[in-house]
């Protein structure tokens, strides 16, 4: 199974609109123990990625998109050289839904599941 990103925000009837996202990929089932909830992750002090241990989904909203991008971009740092590539593109699709959401304030939305 893939866990996959969407971006979306609530319009003012209070309908979901998904925002168009060129790729939806977040990574395989297995990098929820493996990488959004490793050691690493967990040991830099991430509180949302670990949350994927248990839940089957990360479900943010408004404020929470500035912490996701915070934790986006400290998984970014660390990195390991032979993986680089395969995450940056993981992590990019993650924040180019966090930057089309966060315009649309508490109404803006991204699902990691």
């Amino acid at each position: 199974m893939t866990l996959s990103v969407t971006a979306r925000y609530r319009d003012r009837n209070g309908d979901w609109n998904t925002l168009p996202l060129a790729y939806h990929v977040a990574g395989v089932e297995t990098t929820r123990h493996s990488f959004y909830g490793s050691e690493v992750a967990i040991g830099a002090g991430l509180v949302l990625f670990p949350r994927l241990l248990d839940e089957p989904m990360l479900d943010l909203y408004g404020a929470e998109l500035a912490e996701l991008k915070r934790e986006v971009l400290i998984m970014w740092d660390l990195l390991e050289e032979h993986s680089r590539a395969h995450w940056e593109e993981r992590l990019g699709n993650i924040l180019d839904a966090i930057e089309l959401a966060s315009p649309y304030g508490d109404d803006g939305n991204v699902i990691i599941g």
